[in-house]
């Protein structure tokens, strides 16, 4: 049995905050009464103000929460791709939206030796989210977090200077390059992974290549988020999972990647 976090709520919350990190990613800051999440799991946002008639699931890209207070601060970093969170980029403080959630397993959920280091974190693009989240419940000097950006990182102030290897494909910050070009994973005790799905796949490659056990976040459209609609089948060598109730995080071995390159 995989195990999951807490029990999920249905909650009519605030908008707190809204950033800009680039011409193409926000965040999302609301005040969260409900059970704490685990980083890894995401919520479904639906808004009231709305012309989509189900929610969108995003990941969790930070949690802060005050010592032996109930409730706290949760963000969500978007990327603006579809009328959905195009309308969420629109959204103004005070504005009121259902958070249900949290939902799905964790970082860690599926291996109990998650905390020994060294362990590399894997973020490319929007992916960097739930890496970032994780950061937050490491100790610091036990990881090391990849970034890999078209033109600029974003995301990423939670993560120690130290611990950072940033790459961009235009050189225009970090490294010339893709993220993969610089991951050794035999470096690592464990590989964590966020991204689209080629690059998931390559990641995948390299920790079997390196024999460095490898647990990746799969990303896919959700009608419900709970498992009832069946609409986000991951195929793995165990036969279709799903990616809201079984997941978002596989072992990369079981995952059978589909069309990817």
């Amino acid at each position: 049995m995989i195990a999951q976090g807490p029990l999920k709520q249905s909650l009519l919350c605030r908008l707190n905050r809204y950033q800009e990190l680039n011409a193409q990613v926000f965040q999302l800051e609301f005040m969260w009464p409900g059970p704490s999440p685990r980083a890894g799991q995401f919520f479904m946002l639906k808004p009231q103000r709305s012309s989509v008639f189900l929610g969108r699931p995003i990941s969790v890209a930070s949690w802060e929460a005050p010592n032996q207070v109930r409730g706290g601060l949760v963000r969500f970093s978007i990327a603006k791709r579809g009328k959905g969170t195009r309308e969420l980029a629109a959204f103004q403080c005070g504005e009121p939206v259902e958070l249900t959630g949290p939902l799905g397993n964790y970082w860690g959920a599926l291996d109990p030796e998650t905390l020994q280091g060294p362990i590399a974190l894997v973020g490319g693009g929007i992916g960097v989210a739930p890496c970032a989240a994780f950061a937050e419940e490491l100790s610091p000097g036990t990881f090391d977090f990849y970034g890999g950006f078209k033109s600029f990182s974003f995301g990423l102030e939670q993560i120690p200077p130290g611990s950072r290897i940033i790459a961009t494909e235009d050189g225009r910050e970090g490294r010339h390059g893709r993220i993969l070009d610089f991951l050794e994973p035999a470096h690592y005790q464990r590989v964590y992974a966020c991204g689209p799905e080629p690059m998931l796949k390559a990641v995948a490659g390299l920790c079997k290549t390196a024999g460095v056990p490898c647990f990746i976040s799969m990303e896919r459209q959700m009608a419900c988020g709970v498992g009832a609609c069946l609409g986000c089948t991951v195929r793995t060598v165990q036969g279709n999972r799903r990616c809201c109730v079984d997941g978002p995080i596989f072992r990369a071995e079981e995952v059978l990647f589909d069309g990817c390159p």
